[in-house]
């Protein structure tokens, strides 16, 4: 292994170059290339393909997490970039507080996701990030915004109300069906009898529908399954992921869907 030592100012910049990998952390009176990923090759994944992104003024610090998958920072005025696996989620009962550790070869980072909103429809957050065994480091403080499950972004149609199967005979055209657009945030389709839309937004679990209009035809029986249907999706439901089936749940009742082919 290389060392290169140069002296610039006060401070120290420590170059070690070991099989062709840069590493970086800062101190209080150097900056050393510790992380085993350059800055350049960690990449944030697109907002549709997370579940909830953050960043700060002027994008001088950038987070994505994907629950049940990676989470990446980066901050481009401290040469911090740091990619890895959650290692642990504690969801608070009752609070929808999100606590997230994840550790890799030389740092350990912890993200707090609160219920207290910011900018509207976001969450405040709070970013501690560590170099291992070492208690100096960075702490940030911002708003970050729930994208919602990256499975979501597809057509379902309306499979199981309450529990029970529905059929088509039941609807005078088709089977209710909607389509959730993570790229525009916004809700359409079908609810048995009218045409709808709204616009989405999400908590940490939780699928809200803003905005939820539609046409305004009767159509007898379906219109009081489509009420039902309508209900359910006003209340903020709380959405579960299985399979290829999404259920929607809240105290006023549930709907399961299938994702069309």
């Amino acid at each position: 292994m290389k060392v290169i030592t140069s002296i610039v100012l006060s401070s120290s910049l420590l170059l070690f170059i070991g099989c062709g990998n840069p590493k970086k952390v800062e101190t209080k009176t150097e900056v050393k290339v510790e992380n085993p990923k350059n800055q350049d090759e960690v990449k944030h994944p697109s907002l549709t393909a997370v579940d909830f992104y953050a960043n700060g003024e002027n994008d001088s610090w950038k987070l994505s997490v994907r629950f049940g998958g990676e989470i990446v920072f980066t901050d481009s005025e401290n040469n911090i970039s740091f990619s890895s696996d959650i290692n642990e989620k504690i969801v608070a009962q009752g609070a929808d507080v999100v606590q997230i550790f994840s550790q890799n070869e030389t740092h350990i980072i912890n993200v707090s996701i609160d219920v207290v909103e910011c900018m509207r429809t976001g969450k405040k957050i709070n970013i501690m990030i560590r170099k291992i065994n070492e208690e100096d480091g960075f702490d940030y403080a911002g708003c970050g915004f729930y994208r919602g499950s990256p499975q979501l972004h597809d057509i379902w149609a309306l499979y199981k109300l309450n529990g029970k199967e529905l059929t088509a005979k039941q609807f005078p055209r088709e089977l209710p069906h909607f389509e959730f657009n993570l790229v525009t945030q916004q809700m359409s389709g079908f609810a048995g009898c009218n045409q709808v839309n709204g616009i989405l937004n999400f908590e940490y679990n939780k699928m809200i529908i803003d905005q939820l209009s539609s046409t305004r035809m009767y159509c007898g029986e379906a219109s009081d399954l489509e009420n039902e249907i309508l209900t359910i999706l006003r209340g903020k439901p709380i959405y579960h992921l299985k399979d290829l089936h999404l259920i929607l749940e809240t105290t006023k009742g549930s709907l399961t869907l299938k994702k069309v082919d």
